[in-house]
């Protein structure tokens, strides 16, 4: 016969509240971390299994954490899935997943998760939640101030890669990312004008389509044409994903990377050290750490729903490698 948890208490000598606050990890701030690691390891050597069905119906949770994405069509956001998915499942809970293409979508993904009895959201567009709702939110890279968040400090990013193509003696760029409903879009000229740095308006891109817009060869054609003279040295990219779709229309070209034009992408995926030449790019914590503080807001969210909103900004970090060099003049 099973062990039940008043039993697994008494074998510890702990109250069945103490050991009910660990296995159903709502133990931050409220257990010590070695107790708590002592119940776990007698819950797992006695066999001992959490009965989440009646758990979620006394409580009347689902124990489901909704996440909802952009559909993974680029490098970052696979990885991410993988990672949520992962360390939900290891935290006792179980993910529902909605994903995205546009504004429809995301009102029906979002409809998708409201219509399900869930414990808490996680999101990348929380405008498309209601203001009322009686659940914990934590938004990811987007600074809605009624929920709690998890950011990118986009600032800080550019101005890493600045400096460093600046040191390198690159001084004009050309950029290729979303619209400038995105920050950094709107940060980048005011940064370059800041480090005495170029941005030619034929050599940035700013588009919502911009995924779709690389995959056209055309796009290229006044880079390619360019005289050496006038064409940006070094090449900003939104992501990874436009990064190596860059890379292999630069090569389709005739142009080579970093010879002729240095590249620079955001997200450091495992990819970029998988290519030939590697790609340099910003990066701000594994996907299993971000995994990691999504769902700790998550959880402590639950657990002290009248604690004030929690907002973390992840520092970046530039990871150099083949796609960046000096600019051949």
């Amino acid at each position: 016969m099973a062990m039940t948890m008043t039993e697994l208490a008494k074998r510890l000598n702990l109250s069945q509240s103490t050991v009910s606050l660990v296995l159903n990890n709502r133990d931050k701030g409220r257990v010590r971390p070695e107790l708590a690691e002592r119940i776990r390891q007698e819950a797992a050597a006695t066999g001992f299994r959490l009965n989440r069905a009646a758990s979620d119906l006394r409580r009347r949770r689902s124990n489901t954490i909704g996440v909802a994405l952009a559909y993974s069509n680029n490098f970052y956001r696979a990885e991410l899935v993988t990672a949520l998915h992962a360390e939900i499942v290891r935290r006792g809970y179980r993910p529902l997943f909605a994903f995205f293409n546009n504004d429809m979508e995301q009102r029906s993904a979002t409809r998708l998760l409201l219509d399900n009895n869930l414990d808490a959201i996680i999101t990348l567009e929380p405008q498309w939640l209601p203001d009322h709702l009686d659940l914990p939110v934590v938004s990811l890279f987007h600074p809605d101030p009624r929920f709690d968040a998890v950011l990118q400090d986009a600032e800080a990013g550019l101005r890493l890669t600045l400096e460093c193509l600046r040191e390198l003696g690159h001084l004009r760029l050309g950029w290729y990312g979303y619209d400038e409903s995105d920050e950094r879009s709107r940060l980048l000229p005011i940064l370059a004008h800041e480090y005495e740095m170029e941005l030619p308006e034929e050599f940035t891109i700013r588009r919502s389509d911009i995924y779709r817009l690389v995959e056209n060869r055309q796009i290229f054609e006044p880079l390619c044409r360019a005289p050496r003279a006038e064409r940006p040295t070094a090449l900003l990219c939104h992501n990874d994903t436009i990064a190596i779709t860059i890379l292999r229309r630069l090569h389709e070209c005739g142009l080579r990377v970093p010879e002729d034009l240095s590249l620079i992408g955001h997200d450091n995926v495992d990819l970029c050290e998988r290519l030939v030449p590697t790609i340099t790019s910003v990066g701000y914590g594994s996907r299993e750490l971000l995994a990691r503080k999504l769902v700790d807001r998550v959880l402590e969210r639950l657990a002290c729903p009248e604690q004030p909103r929690s907002v973390e900004v992840l520092p970046p970090q530039l990871f150099c490698r083949e796609s960046i060099g000096a600019p051949r003049i």
